[in-house]
């Protein structure tokens, strides 16, 4: 495959939102279609004001700094399952000086060990509304005739989802689902989350299996590639 070299990873930075956020090679440089996923969330706190807000698989933590840039949360939560992506995260948190906890985590499984609690857990259980955001991996594994070329230098950590249909992150993601209301009983819990744009059949399928209120949205393109999920 031939492939150039994306000049964001080569000046460390990238526009997103109108902000500029550091990125390198151990986070997904950013799609311009994600940010209608960003206001999707920021109509979604302004009608309904949350308590908590949670991003899984945050990256460089663009999705949860540029809903923070528009709206106030009380607490946030950004999770990651890779190191060096939090480090990038972090910074971009630090730079812009909001305060985000992050965390090591494989999807929600952070907040279902129960051998971790602290003040900052404690909290949530008397939290009312919660947000979940998302934009895990849904590119089918190795699937490279349907990417660009220069993908080939972004994580594939975060780029791939799974090897039957590539959403399968999103079903392990939505099996965590009923663990985390047994355990913090929120009395809203929202899902937005963007997905691939060929994956509605199969969200479909697997939100109808929960009996969950949902829907789809269009990025400005007209594509249908975001969930909004309400559970409670």
């Amino acid at each position: 495959m031939n492939s150039s070299f994306p000049p964001e990873y080569t000046r460390w930075w990238v526009e997103f939102y109108y902000q500029k956020f550091k990125i390198n090679e151990h986070v997904l440089i950013p799609r311009f279609e994600t940010e209608d996923l960003v206001r999707e969330a920021i109509k979604v706190v302004k009608d309904t004001p949350f308590d908590t807000m949670i991003d899984v698989g945050t990256g460089s933590g663009i999705i949860p700094l540029s809903i923070l840039s528009a709206v106030d949360i009380p607490q946030v939560f950004a999770v990651d399952v890779s190191l060096e992506a939090l480090k990038v995260a972090e910074e971009n948190a630090w730079n812009q000086e909001k305060n985000i906890i992050f965390l090591e985590s494989d999807l929600l499984g952070v907040f279902l060990d129960h051998s971790y609690n602290n003040e900052e857990w404690k909290k949530i259980k008397k939290e009312k509304n919660i947000l979940i955001v998302t934009n895990l991996p849904y590119i089918r594994n190795e699937d490279w005739e349907h990417m660009s070329s220069d993908t080939v230098h972004e994580p594939h950590l975060a780029l791939f989802g799974g090897a039957e249909t590539g959403f399968e992150l999103y079903e392990k993601l939505f099996a965590q689902i009923p663990a985390f209301l047994e355990k913090y009983t929120p009395e809203s819990l929202t899902i937005l989350a963007e997905m691939g744009d060929d994956q509605e059949a199969i969200a479909t399928k697997v939100l109808t299996s929960y009996g969950w209120k949902f829907s789809f949205f269009a990025d400005c393109f007209g594509i249908r590639r975001f969930m909004r999920i309400e559970i409670l």
